[in-house]
């Protein structure tokens, strides 16, 4: 636990553990189940939410918050500390098993959810990572213009390593405008690039039963929906623009 406190505060570890037990809940029962002040509660989880830790949904113009995947942890722990060798074992080894196992328990489908935030674009294409498994394929349809961007650049450059290591496939289509961007700074192995001069619906990328839209500007943000209609339908559309 004390490796966990080295990236959140009392107060926020008590609400994210809080939505592992709960899963989905509004703010009521995390309260209750936090024991944290009113007051308190929505600073503790716009702070979460921003850490890419904490995600929501809203239904029927209410709130209802979910943890994220706990091996999100790893990613903030390298950043700030990652000279510290040991305790990212430990977070790695220990904690995040123990998270994974109680989160487990209290599992329950969430149809739509969002994900805001520079972190929170990396815990949404790390949830990609962690669905696929070995020698599997996703597609999308690449980002707009930003793609020349240096920060979006140097983001699927580590994105890439990461699923490299894990050794997925993905399959990439882009518009033909973009595509002296994309050959210098967006080709990687096992990727395979398409351009066309017909228009794609942008930042769009579809893995088992999943399909999230990112939406890049000053503040990034990802709306990922699970649904297998949904997915079906856009795999089937990037098919037939791929052929």
């Amino acid at each position: 636990m004390d490796v966990l406190e080295q990236i959140l505060n009392k107060s926020e570890i008590k609400v994210y553990f809080a939505l592992l037990e709960l899963e989905s809940s509004t703010v009521g029962p995390i309260i209750e189940r936090a024991r944290i002040t009113d007051s308190k509660i929505y600073s503790i989880l716009d702070k979460l939410v921003e850490k890419g830790l904490v995600s929501f949904v809203v239904k029927n113009n209410v709130k209802h918050f979910r943890a994220s995947h706990p091996s999100n942890l790893v990613d903030i722990l390298n950043e700030k500390e990652k000279e510290i060798i040991s305790q990212k074992k430990e977070l790695k080894e220990k904690l995040i098993p123990q998270i994974e196992q109680r989160r487990k328990l209290t599992r329950e489908q969430q149809e739509a959810t969002v994900y805001e935030s520079y972190d929170g674009v990396k815990s949404a294409f790390n949830l990609i990572l962690g669905t696929l498994k070995r020698g599997e394929e996703y597609q999308g349809f690449m980002l707009g213009g930003m793609l020349g961007e240096k920060r979006v650049i140097n983001f699927f450059k580590n994105y890439h390593k990461k699923r490299l290591e894990k050794g997925i496939k993905v399959r990439l289509l882009s518009h033909i405008s973009l595509k002296s961007i994309v050959k210098k700074n967006h080709i990687y192995k096992d990727m395979k690039v398409k351009f066309t001069d017909q228009k794609l619906p942008i930042g769009t990328f579809i893995f088992k039963d999943h399909v999230m839209t990112v939406i890049w500007k000053d503040k990034p943000t990802v709306f990922m929906i699970k649904s297998k209609m949904n997915y079906e339908y856009y795999k089937e559309f990037f098919e037939g623009i791929w052929k």
